[in-house]
């Protein structure tokens, strides 16, 4: 069965729940995510949604990334 990620779930529970999404996250330029204490500060309120906003990367080509290694990606609009 296919993970679903969902973009607006925070990067800390993403990171806990599917620790596999980290270097998708890091390859795309998301890298606190490997930086402990940023993740558990930080990590506690960001999403996946606002990260790829506040980094300046495009929602699809987030999207298209988590897709291309297998996970689906839930869409909220």
């Amino acid at each position: 069965m296919t993970q679903k990620i969902d973009l607006d779930m925070t990067v800390y529970e993403l990171v806990q729940a599917v620790p596999e999404i980290v270097p998708i996250m890091v390859d795309m330029g998301l890298d606190g995510v490997t930086n402990p204490a940023m993740l558990k500060t930080a990590g506690r309120f960001m999403t996946l949604r606002k990260g790829a906003q506040m980094k300046k990367i495009p929602l699809d080509k987030l999207t298209a990334s988590i897709e291309a290694a297998g996970f689906e990606v839930e869409k909220h609009e």
